[in-house]
C-alpha cells in the first residue's frame, strides 16, 4: 500500500462547534448510524451498505464497530479539488489535517484500548478504504468489512480508524472529549461565508479562553489560516 502522509476530516459548522467544545472533541459512528442517515436523508447522505458491503461472493454483514472517516490528501493542506469532494456546500467547511499515526496514537491512548478501562473496544485498526469487491470470511470479517466502501464513494479517498466493540449491544455513536491532540492543523475554506466565519470564531474563542481539555492548549497554532477569519470579518489587512 502507498504510504499515507496526510489525512483530513472535512467538517461543517455544527461539527466544528461540537469539536471546539468541552463535551465533544472526537466522534466515532457505527454502520447503523450511516444506514439511518441514508434513510432519513432520502439517499443524499450516509450509506445504506455500510457494514453490509457487496463482496466477491455475495454480501457480508458485520456491524459491531465504530469508525472515524478521513480523506487522504495529496499535500500538507487540501487542494481546490479536495475541498470540493463534499459538494453540498463546500464553502462552509473546515479541514482538520493530521497523520494516521497521530490519530491512532491519540485514540489508543485516550480510550486505553487493550487495558482494563471499562470501555468495550479493541485496539484501533486503520488504513485506506477498499473500493473493490473482495472475499470476506469468518477469519477476516473485522479486518475487511469496516474498510469496504461502494465504488461510487471512491472520490472520497477515505482513510478510516475502526474500533471493534466487545459489548452485547450495538453502539450507535461514541462521542467523547479527549482533547485536540489528534489535530496537526485546522484549515478554514477561504471561500467560507462571512456569517459562518463569525459563528466559527465564537466557538474557537470559547475554546481559546481555556476550559476542560483545552486548558493550556494553543489553538492559534492549530488554526492554520486564522488571518483569513479576521480579514473577511473585519476587513483588516492582517
Amino acid at each position: 500500500m502507498t504510504e499515507v502522509n496526510k489525512i483530513a476530516r472535512f467538517v461543517d459548522l455544527k461539527a466544528c462547534e461540537s469539536i471546539f467544545s468541552e463535551h465533544s472533541t472526537f466522534v466515532l459512528r457505527s454502520p447503523i448510524y450511516y444506514q439511518r442517515m441514508y434513510e432519513t436523508s432520502g439517499g443524499s447522505g450516509g450509506d445504506k451498505k455500510e457494514g453490509r458491503p457487496d463482496t466477491a461472493k455475495g454480501t457480508a454483514e458485520f456491524e459491531r464497530w465504530v469508525v472515524s472517516c478521513w480523506t487522504i490528501i495529496e499535500g500538507n493542506e487540501p487542494t481546490d479539488k479536495e475541498w470540493g469532494i463534499f459538494k453540498e456546500d463546500k464553502r462552509n467547511i473546515v479541514a482538520i489535517v493530521s497523520t494516521p499515526s497521530k490519530v491512532c496514537e491519540f485514540l489508543n491512548r485516550v480510550l486505553r484500548t487493550g487495558q482494563d478501562s471499562g470501555l468495550p473496544f479493541y485496539p484501533v485498526e486503520h488504513r485506506g478504504g477498499t473500493y473493490d469487491k473482495v472475499d470476506v470470511g469468518f477469519n477476516n470479517i473485522f479486518s475487511v468489512v469496516p474498510f469496504m466502501k461502494d465504488e461510487q464513494f471512491a472520490e472520497q479517498n477515505e482513510y478510516r480508524f475502526a474500533l471493534k466493540d466487545g459489548c452485547d449491544f450495538h453502539i450507535d455513536s461514541f462521542i467523547f472529549c479527549g482533547g485536540i491532540d489528534y489535530m496537526e492543523k485546522c484549515y478554514v475554506n477561504p471561500e467560507m461565508h462571512k456569517e459562518v466565519l463569525a459563528k466559527l470564531l465564537s466557538s474557537v474563542d470559547n475554546a481559546i479562553a481555556g476550559y476542560g481539555d483545552f486548558t493550556g492548549k494553543k489553538l492559534g497554532d492549530v488554526i492554520a489560516n486564522d488571518n483569513i477569519f479576521f480579514r473577511k470579518i473585519f476587513g483588516e489587512n492582517v
